[in-house]
């Protein structure tokens, strides 16, 4: 168990403190990018007086976005199981805008105390060398693994490879959605629906677009 795990270990009761540091961080995350908060900014706006408390519970600003995953992605797992459950009923299973929905739309459904959605803004504030932490905890998520593998499963085989770069670029296509979403939050709700299913089916018509034939066999 590495020291981080061990401070982040602390926090299992999920006090209010613990709490309310992972839901400022994602907030300020989402806001100025991981590497533009610090964690004085971060304890400040959680409220609490105490200088040490991020290193206290977490030990690192890794740890802490890992943690803000793992505060997540527990929920959003589960309402992606009850969505694939549906679409199997539905034998709409293999259909890769409702396996899109299914992946994203627990994202339109997050919002924070704002009603803002804080998490999509904190994934995408995620470059600059923080990417990578999104792998650590993905594989601890077997519905969300599965949603994936059978996109993959879908697409020519000429892209399939490149699955993982697609979903990062679409990612963002769905995040813009969610933004837009967030500026206008005075409308009425069904136009965040509809503008939120244009997002996921141009996802799906971008993920399988063929190759660029120029680049599919690049001069050595």
């Amino acid at each position: 168990m590495t020291g981080s795990d061990s401070n982040t270990r602390r926090a299992h009761g999920r006090d209010a403190t613990y709490i309310a540091l992972i839901e400022a961080a994602e907030m300020l995350f989402g806001q100025s990018g991981v590497d533009g908060v610090t964690t004085r900014e971060i304890q400040e706006a959680a409220g609490s007086a105490n200088k040490n408390v991020i290193s206290y519970y977490f030990g690192s600003k890794e740890a802490l976005v890992n943690a803000i995953y793992r505060h997540r992605m527990p929920a959003m797992e589960a309402r992606r199981a009850e969505l694939l459950e549906a679409l199997d009923r539905s034998g709409t299973g293999k259909d890769l805008a409702a396996l899109l929905d299914a992946h994203y739309r627990p994202l339109l459904e997050q919002t924070d105390v704002h009603g803002r959605h804080s998490y999509s803004r904190f994934l995408s504030a995620l470059h600059s060398g923080w990417g990578h932490t999104r792998l650590n905890v993905r594989q601890d998520y077997q519905v969300t693994e599965t949603l994936v593998r059978r996109m993959k499963e879908l697409l020519p085989a000429s892209v399939a490879g490149r699955l993982e770069h697609r979903l990062r670029i679409v990612y963002m296509m769905i995040a813009a959605a969610l933004r837009i979403i967030d500026e206008h939050q005075a409308e009425h709700a069904l136009s965040a629906h509809h503008l939120f299913s244009e997002a996921v089916h141009m996802a799906a018509a971008a993920l399988r677009a063929p190759l660029d034939p120029t680049t599919e066999n690049p001069p050595r």
